[in-house]
């Protein structure tokens, strides 16, 4: 039975022990959240640790479990939903007159980021408060899909839309500028897929036939006859996804789309969850093209490139500022989707190696990350080109590298086993007190509030690094078991 558009408020429920029973989520409907059999799994952890890693484990658990107590500790928040990892807005983009806003785009990066830490040997009552805290996201993820209006020609048969979700799912005091902008787009509506996913759910149910075909009808040739004139035409040179799934203006003439590599870098690692890699090269062979070219042209501008300026000297990203984002979205396409690397349509996972452990100016030290194992960009900074580095970047760009860990050639190895641990020890060095990391710019949000993060963002990704790192760090590594 197919549920497409039903929308569903689900009350969570305190100390519900989700992925303990290893059965999705019953929020109390007859239909609406069909369980899969082939439930997303996190890779298991190797819990042997030699007698000389207990400090270092000590000390990591002891960091994740003050990381958890943070992002718990934000549910009591009067202003947000439960289940909300929040996003924040600021006119500086050093983040400091942030202001809150009622965004469903940070919750799924959190919920994904803690589903690391469920294998880890943690105090009962931390596990307890991630899994409060992973249902109650569901819920709150749940609560504001709604439906969308596809009826173009180019889905022979289908006659009702399936499920979208929004950028805002409330506007509290937000200008008029930000209703136009607040359309569903696929950027949210695919992170929040794959939790959905991750917990369960039979994603399909909410589609005419499949959401990987639901979404092939938003790819740009798919999709419109004729181009919005605004949009730059470097992003109509492959046959990628559109932002934008907003069918409420009928005319084929004018459609809001754009077309940003960053944001398909995030739809493959959903697409990647559902399909085999053989169909997955079949049906969007040309995003892989347009990924590669993303990597290629964010390498042969890496020594020009200065922050928040285009990272690719071309406009493919408008969103994303950082090029460690995208090396982060593709890693875990990889890593956490399975997406290829190898064969024609492939992610040129090389490339991103080559990005991050660069040595151009070749004094010994990669180029991005500072001596004190943090990771950035450059900025100028009265005129002079300096390396800005801060939580959140070093935590995308750990990521990265644990991603892609196992692709490395043995010297590279090397490098890298002193770049994650250099950066692990910054990490576990720069916790505030509280158990959070600092808010970061991460990505563009509408004027005049145009730069947008927070705290739990960056907390997430770093307890998910911290995760991958404690799973597969090599036991010859020294620099941090000093600690």
């Amino acid at each position: 039975m197919f549920v497409f558009c039903v929308i569903s408020i689900g009350a969570s429920a305190e100390g519900t022990n989700l992925q303990a029973t290893g059965i999705g989520m019953d929020l109390g409907t007859d239909d609406d959240f069909l369980m899969s059999s082939d439930k997303f799994e996190y890779f298991e952890y190797d819990t042997d640790t030699d007698t000389d890693d207990d400090g270092l484990m000590d000390t990591l658990e002891y960091s994740i479990e003050q990381g958890i107590r943070y992002l718990f500790s934000t549910r009591t928040d009067p202003n947000r939903l439960r289940g909300e990892f929040a996003i924040f807005e600021s006119s500086n983009m050093n983040m400091s007159d942030e202001v809150y806003r009622k965004i469903n785009f940070g919750t799924p990066f959190v919920y994904h980021s803690l589903g690391f830490l469920e294998n880890l040997t943690l105090n009962r009552s931390i596990m307890d408060d991630i899994d409060i805290m992973r249902t109650d996201a569901i819920s709150f993820m749940q609560r504001h899909r709604e439906c969308d209006e596809y009826d173009g020609p180019n889905v022979p048969g289908v006659d009702t839309g399936g499920a979208v979700w929004r950028y805002y799912y409330a506007f509290g005091d937000h200008m008029l500028l930000r209703a136009f902008f607040n359309v569903p787009d696929i950027d949210d509506t695919t992170v929040i897929l794959q939790a959905l996913y991750e917990n369960g759910e039979n994603i399909d149910d909410y589609y005419p036939t499949t959401a990987t075909d639901y979404f092939i009808n938003y790819q740009l040739r798919d999709a419109f006859i004729t181009h919005n004139a605004l949009v730059p035409p470097i992003q109509l040179q492959y046959n990628n996804f559109n932002t934008w799934t907003y069918e409420g203006i009928p005319s084929r003439i004018y459609k809001s789309e754009d077309y940003d590599v960053v944001v398909n870098a995030n739809v493959l690692f959903f697409y990647s969850t559902q399909l085999n890699t053989s169909d997955l090269q079949t049906q969007i062979p040309e995003v892989f093209d347009y990924i590669n070219y993303g990597i290629a042209k964010m390498n042969e501008n890496r020594e020009k490139a200065i922050f928040p300026g285009s990272w690719t000297g071309v406009n493919i990203s408008m969103y994303y500022p950082s090029p460690f984002t995208f090396t982060f979205f593709l890693s875990r396409a990889y890593k956490d989707g399975g997406a290829p690397i190898t064969g024609n349509r492939s992610i040129n996972i090389n490339k991103i190696e080559e990005y991050i452990l660069a040595d151009d100016d070749k004094d010994g030290q990669l180029d991005r990350q500072s001596r004190d194992g943090s990771w950035g960009n450059f900025e100028l900074i009265n005129g002079t080109k300096t390396l800005v580095t801060n939580d959140l970047e070093t935590a995308l760009a750990t990521l990265s590298l644990l991603n892609i860990y196992d692709t490395l050639n043995t010297s590279d190895k090397v490098i890298a086993n002193a770049a994650i641990d250099n950066a692990i020890k910054f990490l576990l060095e720069n916790q505030n007190p509280d158990g959070s990391w600092d808010s970061a710019f991460w990505f563009q949000a509408p004027q005049p509030t145009r730069y947008s993060g927070s705290a739990e963002i960056t907390t997430g990704f770093v307890l998910e690094a911290l995760a991958k790192y404690r799973a597969i760090r090599p036991k010859t590594t020294v620099a941090v078991s000093d600690l």
